[in-house]
């Protein structure tokens, strides 16, 4: 494009990436329009900047000589702010009485998680003819983002030093496949009776569930500047030790590098915290998410749209990946004697994240919903050590 760009330099770019998602949470808000239900106001926040950049009509996305694609703001944003999130996620979990109320559930999680690895690992290695070149590194974005949630995706995908393209992959394969996926553990409350003989639970214990989530401790929402302060500064201290520790660790390269062990120990220094006095401060969520949603704006307007080779049999890849981890939940549920609708919320726990377990959870039983939100919580623990090690596996096999 030969006119001059409208903006050029890092505030205009910073303006568009933060007013992008700033439209589309007010508009799924205020609208409530059906097709949110589908395609929810994230993937419009991705989705906007690619087209604005591969069609031109934002010059300054890819205008090499003003702001490149690999300028300093996308880079020194991503550095924090990806790292700083998953401490903030995880600073909401509560391990101890996820087990306590729900232990078996929390059991079938982690049986549905391993078989995100094992559908990962299978699948790469059944369609890696029609995959490009480190592809591995998407699977395991993609089990990373199953497993936990956006922030695991953007956590192993910068860990694993992804190609921007093969996120943009992962974020459509990602969510088409759940599109598809979510219904059908909806509607598999019409299953109760067949699936509930099967794995041979009693009413007794599903009553016993019931009982015990009344009890669950709910935290405050009232949030002071203070608040934020205390996260923002246990958070960066948080990145600060993982990064000084992991220089003193040994690289096995391409998988495990500086990077990929910076994130595990902030992923492990974020769950460490979640065990003191911090896991009370409130803004955890919202802040978390801020990040999220400015991070997802900006790996939109950096992916090449010329560079999805392959994005068919990723597509493919992720259907029987699913398929796996559904076989394993269902095996699960029959080991740990689990009811349809707790195997229904652990499953959505570890694919859909905090955001659609309470859906599923309300779906079958009201009582399970703060279940339902521990469960995906642990998800978000888990997320990124199983997606270095779904892409460590993938890259085994490639």
């Amino acid at each position: 494009m030969d006119s001059e760009p409208i903006f050029t330099d890092l505030v205009g770019v910073m303006m568009v990436i933060t007013m992008i998602p700033v439209f589309f949470v007010w508009l799924e808000r205020k609208t409530k329009w059906k097709v949110f239900d589908f395609l929810p106001a994230i993937i419009w926040i991705f989705l906007t900047p690619i087209f604005l950049s591969n069609l031109s009509l934002v010059p300054f996305f890819n205008s090499p000589d003003i702001i490149p694609r690999s300028s300093p703001i996308y880079s020194t944003f991503k550095s924090f702010a990806v790292p700083l999130f998953i401490v903030l996620m995880l600073l909401d979990i509560n391990i101890r009485e996820a087990m306590r109320v729900a232990w078996r559930g929390a059991v079938v999680l982690v049986i549905g998680s391993i078989g995100i690895v094992v559908g990962a690992a299978i699948s790469f290695y059944l369609f890696k003819s029609g995959l490009p070149e480190n592809a591995w590194s998407g699977f395991g974005a993609l089990a990373g983002s199953w497993i936990g949630g956006t922030g695991n995706l953007a956590a192993v995908a910068e860990s694993l030093k992804t190609p921007e393209e093969f996120v943009g992959v992962v974020v459509i394969v990602d969510n088409f496949v759940y599109l598809v996926y979510f219904p059908i553990i909806i509607t598999s409350r019409r299953w109760a009776s067949w699936f509930n003989r099967f794995t041979r639970v009693s009413q007794e214990q599903i009553d016993h569930i019931a009982e015990t989530t009344k009890e669950v401790e709910k935290k405050s929402h009232e949030i002071h500047f203070r608040d934020l302060l205390t996260l923002l500064g246990f958070g960066f201290t948080s990145i600060f030790v993982a990064r000084y520790v992991a220089g003193f660790l040994p690289e096995f390269p391409p998988v495990f590098t500086n990077s990929t062990w910076a994130m595990l120990l902030v992923t492990t220094i974020g769950i460490l915290l979640s065990a003191t006095p911090l896991k009370k401060v409130p803004g955890t969520e919202p802040l978390a998410m801020t990040f999220v949603y400015i991070y997802m704006t900006m790996i939109g307007a950096s992916a090449d749209l010329s560079q999805l080779a392959g994005a068919q049999w990723f597509l493919i890849a992720g259907f029987v990946c699913i398929a796996v981890h559904f076989v394993f939940i269902v095996l699960g549920a029959r080991l740990l004697r689990l009811d349809v609708g707790m195997a229904a919320v652990s499953s959505v726990a570890a694919v859909g994240g905090a955001a659609s377990a309470p859906v599923a959870a309300s779906f079958h039983r009201e009582e399970l919903v703060p279940v339902s939100i521990m469960l995906a919580l642990i998800g978000y623990a888990l997320g990124n050590y199983l997606g270095v090690g779904a892409a460590y596996l993938c890259h085994m096999l490639s």
